[in-house]
């Protein structure tokens, strides 16, 4: 998995966001998406103490991206719930700078954790937002979230529950592909 459950859930949450700037409250996005209220609520409150959300208490209130969705990237999020240290080293050392004995992945981990970076920092929520999984939805997932999304198009069906971020990968790496 590239995410922690925590992040996957943020991506998803923020991609359901309105478009138009209008406030959702946790208890709808919750329920829109399949995820634990108490701890997207949490997810959400420490995005917003960050500033990538606005948060308002009260009738009328919830939460909305704080910046446009095309300026918010996935690495912003994940720096906020995983830290930025995510990943230095592959065997999960404290350190691994190639002073001082490296991990036997350590040359061909910092170039691949380059790449992850460069990606993390191009892809925004509004990339998130507009991307269509090919192959069909996840047979998982196909009893749906409880209710559709306000104004949202079947263009964001991988946010429903077992697809997209958050969920189990497997990736079969040969040493030649690397």
């Amino acid at each position: 998995m590239l995410f922690s459950v925590a992040t996957g859930y943020a991506l998803r949450a923020l991609a359901a966001l309105p478009e138009d700037g209008s406030f959702s409250l946790t208890k709808e996005l919750s329920e829109n998406l399949d995820l634990p209220k108490p701890y997207l609520s949490k997810i959400l409150g420490a995005l917003a103490h960050e500033g990538l959300l606005e948060s308002v208490r009260g009738r009328g209130g919830g939460f909305r991206l704080a910046f446009p969705a095309d300026r918010i990237a996935v690495g912003d999020v994940v720096r906020v719930l995983e830290g930025s240290e995510r990943g230095t080293c592959a065997m999960g050392a404290a350190s691994c700078d190639g002073n001082c004995g490296p991990c036997p992945f350590h040359e061909t981990w910092m170039a691949v954790k380059a790449q992850l970076d460069w990606l993390l920092a191009t892809v925004t929520i509004s990339d998130l937002r507009a991307w269509e999984p090919q192959g069909g939805v996840n047979p998982k997932a196909e009893a749906g979230p409880k209710r559709a999304p306000a104004g949202a198009a079947s263009r964001l069906a991988w946010l429903r529950p077992g697809m997209g971020f958050g969920a189990p990968a497997t990736v079969h790496l040969s040493r030649s592909a690397l």
